[in-house]
C-alpha cells in the first residue's frame, strides 16, 4: 500500500492551475499517485466544496492526503487547516470548507498551520495561488513524514522470542499505525509548532434547522442528472422527513413532496425526496432534472413543511 493525493478545487479544466499543482506534487513526491475528486466546484462555493469533502472522504483509501483549494481568501493571512480522520489527512483553508466534516466528526483533530510557520524550504509566496505554492509542498512534506514513520507487526505463531521462534518477530511494515491517543501527524505537528485548534470557521447559514414544522435548508449541489442535494445529512434528517406526514416543498411556490426510496416511485411531474448515495437528502424527479423542473439554483434556500411534528 502507498500514499496517494486527491485534489478538490474550483479551478475548472481550462487553465493550467491543476497541472501546476500536480507538477509540484510529482516533483516533490514522485512515488505517489495524484487523483482528482473534481475541479468543477462552482467558483468560490465553499459550501459545495464542504459537501464534496464530507460525502467523499470515507471512500478514499487509507493514508490518502486530500488537498481542497476553494479559497476566496487566497493571499490574505487566513490560516491553513489540517484535519486527520484516523489515517486520512485533509488540507483546506480556514474558510468553512471543513464545516460538514467537523460536524460529522467533531472529535477528529484539526491542526492550525499558519503561513509564517511553514517549515518548507520549497514553498514560495504568491498572492493568488496558494494551491501550488503552499498547499502542494505542504502535502508532499506530510507524505514524506508518514512514509518515514516506523511501524511494526508482531508475530503470534510462534510466540515472539520464544524457544520455538527462529526469527525476529518485529517486522517493519508500511503503512504506519497511529497511536490510540495521537493522530498520525502528532509528531510532525509538534516538531513544527502547529497547534491543535477547536475553533475553525464554520458555515452556520448552511446548517439546517427546523421551526414550527418547517425545515429550512439550502441547495448544496446539483448533480449532472439535475438531482438537488440539500444540506440535510441522511443520518440526521431521514427519520424526521420519513415520519413527517404530508410533505410540502416551498421554493418560489409550494408543491407536494413525496418521500421515496427509489426514483421509479415517482410519476411524471411528481417531486420526491430521497436519501441519496452521498448520504444527503436530495430532491428528485423520475428521469428528468428536478433542478430545472422546480427552477432551483445552487445556494438557494429551500423549506420543507411537515404535517406531523418531528421528534428531535
Amino acid at each position: 500500500m502507498s500514499l496517494s493525493f486527491f485534489l478538490l478545487t474550483d479551478f475548472g479544466n481550462t487553465d493550467p492551475y491543476v497541472a501546476q499543482m500536480k507538477g509540484v506534487l510529482n516533483t516533490l513526491a514522485p512515488q505517489h499517485q495524484v487523483f482528482d475528486i473534481t475541479h468543477n466546484i462552482a467558483p468560490y462555493n465553499i459550501a459545495q466544496a464542504g459537501f464534496f469533502l464530507d460525502s467523499t472522504i470515507e471512500h478514499l483509501p487509507p493514508y490518502s492526503i486530500t488537498v481542497c483549494i476553494v479559497d476566496p481568501g487566497v493571499g490574505t493571512t487566513r490560516d491553513i487547516l489540517c484535519m486527520v480522520l484516523d489515517n486520512k489527512t485533509i488540507l483546506a483553508p480556514d474558510n468553512g470548507c471543513l464545516s460538514f466534516l467537523h460536524n460529522r466528526y467533531p472529535a477528529a483533530p484539526v491542526y492550525r498551520i499558519m503561513q509564517h510557520n511553514l517549515p518548507l524550504d520549497y514553498t514560495t509566496h504568491s498572492c493568488t495561488f496558494h494551491g501550488r505554492t503552499l498547499f502542494s509542498p505542504l502535502a508532499a512534506d506530510i507524505a514524506l513524514h508518514i512514509e518515514q514513520m516506523p511501524s511494526y507487526m508482531e508475530c503470534i505463531i510462534p510466540a515472539p522470542f520464544s524457544k520455538n521462534s527462529t526469527r525476529d518477530c518485529r517486522v517493519k511494515i508500511f503503512p504506519p499505525q497511529p497511536m490510540k491517543t495521537d493522530s498520525i501527524l502528532t509528531p510532525y505537528m509538534k516538531r513544527h509548532g502547529h497547534l491543535l485548534t477547536d475553533s475553525i470557521v464554520m458555515l452556520p447559514d448552511f446548517l439546517a434547522k427546523v421551526d414550527n414544522n418547517i425545515i429550512e435548508t439550502h441547495v448544496l449541489h446539483i448533480d449532472s442528472f439535475g438531482n438537488v442535494v440539500l444540506g440535510l445529512p441522511s443520518e440526521t434528517w431521514r427519520e424526521q422527513i420519513a415520519n413527517g406526514g404530508e410533505l410540502t416543498l416551498y421554493t418560489q411556490t409550494s408543491r407536494p413532496l413525496k418521500f421515496i426510496s427509489a426514483y421509479a416511485e415517482l410519476s411524471e411531474n411528481q417531486i420526491g425526496i430521497i436519501c441519496g448515495s452521498q448520504r444527503y437528502l436530495e430532491i428528485a424527479c423520475n428521469m428528468c432534472s428536478a433542478a430545472q423542473f422546480i427552477n432551483l439554483k445552487l445556494g438557494e434556500q429551500v423549506k420543507i413543511g411537515l404535517s406531523v411534528t418531528p421528534e428531535m
